[in-house]
């Protein structure tokens, strides 16, 4: 029962196990190459300074003596009413 096995049988149990060892190898090579991206991502965000939020704009705003709306004081535009001072 566990005689010689023949030359067949150990260069497929040779050839399966070489098979499984350089995949082992490959699977851990993709794995320190994907760290090292990680690695160099992070180190590159750490250094890149976050945008300043964008300024609102503001505007001074003026009453109309007539109807009370609020039109911009720069450049006042008519509030539709005939007596309107713009």
């Amino acid at each position: 029962m566990f005689g010689i096995p023949s030359l067949t049988k150990l260069v497929v149990l040779i050839a399966i196990i070489m098979v499984v060892w350089y995949g082992f190898k490959l699977i851990g090579q993709v794995d320190r190459a994907r760290k090292e991206a990680q690695r160099v991502h992070r180190a590159q965000a750490a250094r890149r300074k976050p945008a300043p939020p964008p300024e609102p704009v503001v505007e001074d705003m003026v009453k109309c003596r007539k109807c009370g709306a609020y039109v911009p004081a720069r450049h006042p535009t008519s509030c539709g009413r005939g007596d309107c001072p713009w």
